[in-house]
Formats: C-alpha cells, sequence, structure tokens
C-alpha cells in the first residue's frame, strides 16, 4: 500500500488522517506525520493507532508518494520548499489551505501540486470535497488522489477560478449554516417559551430531514417551497421577509470572504 505523509496535523489533518485510517485506504504503518506541536490531538491518534510514525520531514518525505500539507497559509511556501529536496517525480503534493494558489506551489519545481479543500462533514462521509489539479498531475495521481478522498464524501474537480466561491458552499459551509441558524433558533426562543435546547432540536432535526429530502428525492429548494407553503399561508410569509431580507445578507458576505481569500492570495504571492 502506497505512503501518505501529512505535514501539520491541526484539526482538518485530524480528519484526513482519521477518515483515511478508519475507511482503511491506508494502514498506520504507512501514515507518516511531522508536526511541532504534540498534543492532546496526536496523542489521541497515537492511542489509537500507535504505528503511526510521527517524524521530521526530512526522515520519510522522499518514501511517499503522496504528501499533505496542511499547515497554515502563511507557511505552505517555506514546508514545499522544505519538501523540494527529498521528493520526485512520483511525488503528488497537496495543499489544502486557502488563499495559496497553484502558479505560488508549482514555482520553481516541476513536481505534481493539487489543491484540496475539506469541509468538516467529511467526518461523517458527507459533504463536497473540492480538488483543483496543477498542470503536471498525471491521470495515474488524479485517480490515485480521487480514490483516497471517496473517504470524505463526494469528490468534485472544478476551476481554481471558482475554487473560493465555491469553499464557500463546502468547506466554510458547515460555519455559516451554523450561524444562519443559530439566529434562526434564539428567535424562536424570544417570541415563545420554547427552550434553546428545544430550539436547537427541533431545527437540527428540520435540517437534516431537508438535506435528506434533496438528497434523496432529487428536488430543488423552490420545489421543497412550493410544496410546503400555500399561497396566502404562513410559510410563505416568512418566506417573503426570507427574500426580501437575504439576498444583500449573503451578498455582503461573499463580498467580505472572497476580499479576505484575495488579501490572503496576495499576501503568499509577496511571500514568494
Amino acid at each position: 500500500m502506497a505512503r501518505i505523509g501529512l505535514v501539520g496535523y491541526g484539526s482538518m489533518a485530524e480528519m484526513i488522517a482519521l477518515r483515511l485510517l478508519r475507511d482503511q485506504q491506508i494502514t498506520e504503518h504507512d501514515l507518516f506525520i511531522d508536526t511541532r506541536t504534540r498534543g492532546e490531538r496526536l496523542q489521541a491518534l497515537l492511542s489509537e493507532y500507535p504505528s503511526v510514525h510521527v517524524d521530521s520531514l526530512e526522515e520519510w518525505a522522499e518514501t511517499c508518494s503522496l504528501i499533505f500539507i496542511c499547515v497554515p497559509p502563511l507557511y505552505v511556501l517555506e514546508t514545499k520548499q522544505r519538501l523540494d529536496s527529498f521528493i520526485n517525480e512520483k511525488t503528488h503534493i497537496v495543499s489544502i489551505a486557502a488563499g495559496v494558489p497553484l502558479q505560488a506551489l508549482e514555482e520553481g519545481s516541476d513536481t505534481a501540486v493539487s489543491r484540496y479543500i475539506p469541509a468538516l462533514t467529511s467526518e461523517v462521509k458527507a459533504g463536497v470535497s473540492l480538488i483543483v489539479h496543477g498542470g503536471t498531475v498525471s491521470s495515474a495521481q488524479k485517480n490515485h488522489l480521487n480514490e483516497r478522498l471517496s473517504a470524505f464524501g463526494t469528490v468534485r474537480e472544478i476551476e481554481e477560478d471558482n475554487l473560493d466561491a465555491a469553499s464557500n458552499l463546502t468547506s466554510s459551509a458547515p460555519g455559516l449554516i451554523a450561524a444562519l441558524f443559530e439566529e434562526f433558533a434564539l428567535s424562536a426562543v424570544k417570541n415563545s417559551h420554547l427552550s434553546k435546547e428545544e430550539a436547537f432540536e427541533f431545527l437540527v432535526h428540520s435540517l437534516y430531514g431537508t438535506g435528506k429530502l434533496l438528497l434523496e428525492k432529487q428536488i430543488t429548494f423552490q420545489e421543497t417551497l412550493t410544496r410546503v407553503a400555500t399561497k396566502g399561508g404562513i410559510t410563505g410569509e416568512g418566506a417573503d421577509v426570507i427574500r426580501s431580507a437575504a439576498p444583500a445578507m449573503f451578498d455582503e458576505v461573499f463580498e467580505k470572504t472572497l476580499e479576505k481569500y484575495r488579501n490572503l492570495s496576495e499576501n503568499v504571492k509577496s511571500r514568494m
């Protein structure tokens, strides 16, 4: 079985490691980790999978065919430079960082490079993983990566120009959805005698059921609304309020987040 390396071990690296191991995409003997911190997250992994190798990337990089760079964006290029001395044409480097374009990752190297944007929902083998491949990634390497990422849910290859906006709908979506529907639940509490726990329970089950309905029945948002809302009814009244107020809010969400992506990318490029 091919060896896989992780550089950095934050929450997303933990999710990647555990999903690969639990889905038997890799054995613990073939997983290598380089991390500066050896806190509770890493100790929990090693207590369950004691044969995972934890060592400097210089000790194992040349033996791994697939390496995930899981460090913060401003440290990605520095990490890539560390790797360059130990990898070859068979190595596939995958960065999970936002704001680090392929152009920067490919600078000064012919190594196969891809960008992968994970999602928290991958913990439960759901959601969409976004992939953008560099020009030197072979078909075999693409297939190998897609096979590994099948443990995480749905894999979608997209154009890099769309990656930031799409990340709002995948990687960032659980957080944005949580922020939005927490306010919905709290408003129910303010306008009733429901407890916070009751409101959250009701809404979480409604979210789960709605998502399942959309996926399994292959219906649209509009079709869902039409089935629930009767003309002149209560649901339609609430939907009208949302459709009046929400567009400006979501436009601002994209304006602010895409600006943040641009600033981060410029900051990364300035360090090249």
